[in-house]
């Protein structure tokens, strides 16, 4: 394993590209509030509109099928534009879409323009964390990755505060069109700044440009003093060797599903990605308010119940990005099933239990538990997702085997949100014992088939999935010759349960 230190300069490069992440979860939340502010109901005709609930489902529905459709565009433009440029695209795309909609005229337009700024979110969902793991050192790519994570329950967070403000302005247009406008400005200043920043090294090698790969390593690791040069050319060395090994077993569509080893990592991504929306931890979240609601709370309390819960998501992010390099991946998925489970057991209890009784015991206990899962989920899955989904597909596949995993993430959103509210209504609480359910299911794969990847180079996780990769020797210099120190090696049966 090659030796790393973490260095300040990937470290703020990384903070500064996840400003498009706060757009994500920003923009993927604010309708949550916007629908319900009285002066936007009133503004758009939706009072007297017996379709109101129908658009409220087209407004959600269109948002994620532009998730879906700019995420899958990314399983080929990092490739052909640089993962810099399409990041830039992503986040005008972003931003556009966010403003039009706050000065939406009717909601035709507002949905058109839902739609636009779901094309730029599903982008930069899949890009920005492919480029984060191009750009961080081993040890520390768990930290850098999991800004992304991190960010997106920022921009979520700030969104249900945001509309717990706005939801006391007297100003009826500016009660739901500033906290629209507000999804713009860290899209807008990310879009201002990206072009500025390293583009990935790897991705320059792919170019043919390998000089510029060597000044992008020094820029990011400049901190590590002038006794790394020879990290410096190990690290350019192996990623030429690696992508020359690539040169040989290109990967189309075709290679993602007929060869072994891309087959495998492709079935982990999506399982990884589709199984984790079945915590439950999506559809508590669309419907927190309705469940405070049911549960007895005023519109209020409802917010700040939900503006809360969003609040202890950030903060257990926080801690599953700063301690994933520590805990290992596939270990804090296993914390993280096993306890939103118990969750979820204790909220299917305690509605139960409510259902019946109407008891404030079980009222409270039910609050509680949905305050346990969040936290179970965002300490230990939400951050490490993208981690984990972003570093086992090698260089050649990484921009398609990311993509189509975050696709699978907005299949299942789509799925909940068009389902979600019809199967509550027929079934009720016991609509999350399903998920429990599934959940338990869905950890004997886990357990079994997903190795650890932690503290590897994104080329020496290859060598789990048998790849062939590169060995370099530690003590280089810019001068040593390539056929000198390169061992170019196939690894077997080295899958880390």
């Amino acid at each position: 394993m090659v030796a790393h230190s973490r260095t300040l300069a990937s470290t703020w490069v990384s903070i500064f590209v996840a400003l498009g992440s706060i757009c994500c979860g920003y923009s993927l939340a604010i309708t949550s509030t916007t629908l319900t502010q009285p002066s936007f109901v009133e503004y758009m005709g939706l009072d007297k509109n017996k379709h109101a609930a129908a658009l409220d489902g087209t407004t959600n529905g269109m948002f994620i099928v532009g998730c879906f459709i700019g995420s899958m565009l990314s399983t080929f433009a990092p490739e052909l534009l640089g993962r810099k440029l399409v990041v830039f695209l992503g986040t005008l795309i972003a931003t556009v879409g966010g403003a039009l909609q706050a000065g939406s005229v009717n909601m035709t337009m507002f949905i058109i323009f839902r739609l636009v700024a779901g094309l730029g979110v599903g982008s930069l969902f899949s890009t920005i964390p492919l480029y984060q793991s191009e750009i961080s050192p081993p040890d520390s790519r768990g930290m850098t990755v999991g800004f992304h994570g991190i960010f997106v329950t920022l921009g979520y967070t700030l969104s249900n505060w945001v509309g717990v403000g706005f939801f006391h302005v007297n100003a009826k247009g500016a009660q739901w069109r500033l906290p629209l406008a507000i999804q713009a400005i860290p899209s807008l200043i990310c879009a201002m700044g990206v072009l500025f920043m390293p583009e990935s090294p790897r991705w320059l090698v792919s170019q043919d440009r390998g000089d510029d790969a060597r000044k992008v390593i020094q820029r990011l690791h400049h901190s590590r003093g002038i006794e790394n040069n020879a990290f410096i050319e190990r690290e350019l060395l192996q990623i030429q060797e690696q992508h020359q090994l690539a040169q040989s077993r290109r990967v189309g569509w075709k290679e993602m599903f007929t060869v072994p080893s891309n087959r495998r990592r492709l079935m982990i991504g999506v399982f990884i990605m589709f199984c984790s929306q079945f915590t439950a931890t999506m559809i508590v979240a669309i419907y927190n308010p309705l469940l405070y609601g049911f549960l007895g709370h005023s519109t209020n309390q409802q917010l700040l119940f939900t503006a809360g819960y969003s609040t202890v998501s950030f903060a257990g992010n926080f801690l599953n990005g700063m301690t994933l390099d520590w805990v290992g991946r596939v270990t804090a998925l296993r914390m993280g099933w096993a306890g939103c489970a118990l969750g979820l057991v204790g909220i299917c209890a305690s509605l139960g239990t409510f259902t019946s009784t109407h008891s404030h015991a079980s009222a409270i206990s039910t609050i509680v538990f949905l305050y346990l899962h969040i936290l179970m989920y965002s300490m230990n899955i939400d951050v490490t997702t993208y981690v984990y989904v972003s570093e086992i597909f090698p260089n050649e596949s990484r921009s398609k085997g990311l993509s189509i995993s975050v696709a699978s993430y907005f299949v299942i959103l789509c799925t909940q949100l068009e389902s979600g509210a019809s199967a509550l209504d027929a079934i009720g609480w016991k609509l999350i014992l399903i998920y429990l359910c599934f959940l338990v299911v869905a950890c004997v794969p886990l357990f079994l088939y997903c190795p650890e990847t932690k503290n590897k180079s994104l080329e020496e996780i290859g060598a789990i999935f048998g790849d062939e990769v590169t060995h370099i020797p530690l003590e280089i210099t810019k001068d040593t010759e390539l056929a000198d120190v390169v061992e170019i090696h196939q690894v077997e049966n080295m899958a880390e349960k």
